[in-house]
């Protein structure tokens, strides 16, 4: 009877211990997964991020300035972006690195600007979205340039609405860039649908590639 229960008892102290190894080796396992997940998204936002930056490098030439279709705040915006956007057509920005940094300039019929640049992303769900931050140097924002935000955004929305749809809360300037083209994205909000996240209220600025004049 006593040999019963001493095996019962080494049984026990045996299971015990093979739970408690089962447990931490799940736990490793749990943590080397989060590990990775954590450099596998790293890994997508810095590529993101590397892929823009070298695709954005170079001249680039203004072509047009939109407002989103939707409400009928947007609707009177399209006469003045039609009219800003006439004011834009001389516009060219150039992208380039000097020692590691990455500077902005660009002129418009005499006006000038020139700052420092970085991209980076705001995740979305599942997706990292790409934005580009302006840092100032000389001349106006770009902000100002490109969309007429008013410094004082309580005061005036962009192309001097008050407050339109989305656009108000804009802090940010949204990019997409291929080979030949550039977008700029002005927005206010993110909103999810049935094919994902998207941009709402945006004015979108297009620059085709400006080839180098021989």
């Amino acid at each position: 009877m006593k040999l019963l229960t001493l095996l019962g008892i080494c049984a026990l102290i045996c299971v015990g211990c093979t739970s408690a190894e089962y447990q931490k080796m799940q736990a490793e396992r749990d943590q080397l997964l989060k590990n990775y997940e954590n450099l596998r998204e790293e890994h997508s936002e810095l590529k993101v991020k590397g892929d823009i930056t070298d695709t954005l490098l170079g001249k680039w030439k203004f072509l047009n300035l939109e407002v989103e279709e939707g409400t009928a705040i947007e609707d009177v915006a399209k006469t003045r972006t039609a009219l800003r956007a006439l004011d834009l057509e001389d516009l060219t920005l150039e992208f380039f690195e000097e020692k590691d940094i990455y500077h902005y300039r660009g002129e418009n019929s005499g006006t000038e600007v020139f700052g420092q640049f970085s991209i980076f992303t705001v995740r979305y769900g599942d997706e990292p979205f790409p934005f580009i931050r302006f840092i100032r140097r000389s001349g106006p924002e770009m902000s100002q340039l490109l969309f007429a935000i008013s410094r004082d955004r309580q005061s005036s929305g962009p192309l001097g609405l008050s407050d339109p749809q989305g656009l108000a809360t804009a802090k940010e300037i949204s990019i997409s860039v291929t080979a030949d083209r550039l977008y700029l994205t002005m927005h206010g909000k993110m909103q999810s649908g049935p094919v994902g996240w998207v941009q709402s209220g945006g004015m979108h600025c297009y620059f085709e590639r400006k080839e180098d004049e021989q």
